[in-house]
Parts: structure tokens; sequence; C-alpha cells
């Protein structure tokens, strides 16, 4: 049985990148830190905030490599710097695990391990997803964005669980255990659709603009004010989500399961928006779930215990689609010769966002006492990214059916 439209022979493509971006770099180093902070302060006895620094540094390493990973991709393919970024994580994390003694080398190695595992990040990983569909793209995109969305349940669970059994040590080689036996998966995933770059004799170009020359373009600025100002209004409020619902006076538990309907709203997220991706005007659909998440601030503003869970619900929706929505715009407005670079220095600084927020909330409670101005920030940051979105309402690129990475009987370059 084949699957409709544009998914016919390409389920094993979308699943090898929902598993890669399950197993790379960002979503299991950030979702696992959470779970092995009380280990670590516990042997070396390091505060909660020099520790959780590692995620601050790893995301800037991410911001500084970012684009050379996109033009790799562009180059080389995804197949193989998916894979390859895949494997050099992994020996990364055994690195650290074999040596990790002081909190400046905990450190290093996680700016070390963020270089290394670049390439098994959204920058590459949804390369070929952007490229093989164009009707369907949104959808597609949501499908294979879900992997990150689901590292948010699966990772923080076997972290605490090898952890408890076998130690801190254990839980880090489990994550570069499941990295290396996922690169093969994503070799032969994105080599099983020929929707890669033909032999050189016989290579059509690729519809869109160089990176030179999307950078002469207002678009591509705007788009990156765009992509650094939602990253960073909704990155902290959905990492301080629980410390906020304790401070109003939540339980322990109830403000974790209040904070765990993001994960599940956002997988929910990926899959809607996609859909109205490819019914709807990208920039109008963009507006609307930015605003909703603005909204869902605002009401954890207004009485964060009461309206918590529709809160989370609403931030849940946008935090699932920021890279999907990041993803999708850049090959709308700028085609697929050059995505990766482009989408690397897009994704690159939405990291950089992403990853300088929650320092900087945590910053503003500290000296105010309470999250009110962290809010009050965060909202007018979201708020602003999608009144922006009406700057990108232009029509998209044509695009041209080439492959973009070789497929199984394909002459390699």
């Amino acid at each position: 049985m084949s699957l409709p439209g544009e998914f016919g022979g390409k389920a094993f493509l979308l699943a090898s990148a929902a598993i890669g971006l399950s197993a790379g770099m960002t979503a299991t180093l950030f979702y696992s830190l959470g779970s092995f902070i009380p280990s670590l302060q516990a042997e070396f006895g390091w505060s909660r905030g020099d520790i959780s620094l590692a995620v601050t540094l790893m995301t800037l390493a991410v911001f500084v490599s970012g684009a050379s990973a996109g033009r790799l991709c562009d180059r080389y393919g995804a197949a193989n710097v998916g894979a390859a970024s895949l494997v050099a994580y992994a020996l990364g994390v055994v690195v650290l695990v074999a040596t990790a003694g002081s909190v400046e080398l905990f450190w290093a190695l996680y700016v070390v391990i963020a270089l290394l595992g670049v390439g098994s990040t959204p920058i590459v990983l949804i390369r070929p997803i952007a490229a093989a569909f164009e009707r369907q793209r949104g959808l597609a995109l949501g499908i294979a964005l879900t992997g990150a969305g689901l590292a948010g349940f699966w990772v923080p669970q076997m972290v605490a669980m090898v952890t408890e059994a076998a130690g801190w040590r254990a839980a880090y080689l489990a994550l570069a255990g499941i990295a290396i036996a996922t690169a093969p998966i994503v070799w032969f995933g994105f080599r099983s659709v020929p929707q890669g770059r033909k032999p050189r004799a016989t290579a059509v170009p690729l519809a869109g603009m160089t990176a030179a020359e999307a950078r002469r373009t207002g678009r591509f600025w705007l788009l990156t004010i765009i992509s650094f100002a939602m990253a960073a209004g909704l990155g902290g409020v959905v990492v301080h989500l629980v410390p906020l619902f304790r401070d109003l006076g939540a339980e322990p538990l109830a403000a974790a399961g209040t904070a765990s309907l993001v994960g599940l709203s956002s997988v929910v997220g990926r899959l809607g928006i996609g859909l109205l991706l490819d019914r709807f005007p990208a920039a109008l659909v963009s507006l609307a779930v930015l605003a909703l998440a603005a909204l869902g601030i605002g009401l954890l503003l207004l009485d964060g215990l009461a309206m918590g869970a529709v809160a989370a619900i609403l931030l849940g929706m946008a935090a699932g689609a920021e890279i999907d929505l990041l993803a999708y715009l850049t090959a709308l407005h700028f085609g697929q010769r050059q995505y990766g670079a482009i989408y690397g220095w897009q994704y690159s600084v939405f990291a950089l966002g992403y990853g300088l927020s929650p320092f900087a909330l945590g910053l503003m409670r500290d000296a105010n006492g309470d999250y009110g101005l962290a809010l009050t920030a965060s909202a007018s940051l979201v708020g602003g990214a999608a009144l922006l979105m009406l700057g990108l309402r232009a029509e998209h690129l044509p695009t041209i059916d080439c492959p973009a990475e070789p497929s199984m009987s394909s002459t390699p370059l």
C-alpha cells in the first residue's frame, strides 16, 4: 500500500528524519540535562546554574557553526553529513564521560560536542524533506520534526532509569549508543529517495538564491530578526515553566504535570500547523501561531495557576512549530539552490535566541523576585515576531524537480 500524494515512496525518508532528529545532539542534550543535574551536583558539587550554562554554551557553538554545517550539507549531501555527525557526537560524549572532572572542562566538552554534532540538528536533517516535498512540504516537515518533540518524552525518562540503575556515566553512554545506532538509519533513509544531487555530468541547477544573494535581500534579515525574537521569547518561558508554577504555589508534581502539556501539544502543533501551511499563506499561519503563543504568555501574567494549562498548550503549539515555520519560510522565500547554508544561518540565530533566553529570564527573576518583567519581555518579543511576519507575504520562488541527495544507485560525487 503506497502513501498518497507526494508521500508515495517516501515513508522511509520521513521515518529516518524523525528518528535522526529524536536521537540528534540538540534534542538529547537539551532534554537530558535536567535529569543529569542531581547526579552531577552530588558527585562534583557544581551548582545548577553552572551545569545549566553548558546548554547555553552548546547553543552558542551551534550559532557559530550552523551556517558551515549547512554549506557542508549542500556540498556533500545530508546523508553523509548527518550520519557522520551522529557518530562524531557520540564519540564526543564518550570523551566527556571519560574525562569530565571540572565544570570548566564540562563546559568545554559541551562546546566540542556541539561542533561535532551540529550536523545532527535540523540544519542538516530537515534538508532532504524540504527538497523532496513541495505541495505537502508543511505536513512533511511536521511529521519529521515530531521526532524532536518526542525526544522530550523519552530522553528524560531513559536517562533517569539508566542513571538509577547504573549511574550518570552509563546514561550518557546510552545516548551515545543510540546516536551511533541511528547513523545508518539516517544514511540509508536519506538515500532511499532520489531527491539529492545527480552526477556532475547531468546536474541541473536548483531554483533559488545563493547564500550571498539571499543576504542582499531585506527578507533574509527580516527572517533573521523573527528567528531570534520568537526563540528568545518562547525558549526561556518553556524552560522556566516549572519554577514559575512553583513560585505561584503549585506542588512539584502538579507544576511538572502542567508544564508537560507543552511537550504533548508540541507534537499536535507540528502536525496541525504543517497541514495549515500547505493550505494557507505561510506568513498568516505563522502570525496566528505566534499571536496565540503571546496570548499564552499573557495568561501566565494574568493568572498563572488558573490559566496554566491553557497557557502551556498555547506555548507548546508554537514551540512545536517554530522550527517547522523557519524551515518552510526559508524554502518558500529562498528556494533550494543553497538551502542548507541559508537555513543553517537562520537556525543558528534561532538557537542563539533559544540558548540565551533561559539565562536572561533567570537573571530577571532573580533581580525582581518574580517573573513579571521576564514574561512581559517574552510576550513582547513573540508578539513583535508575529507582526513582522506580515513582511514575508511575497510569493514563493519556483522550484525545479531535481534530486538533491544521491540515490542508492547513483554515482557518488
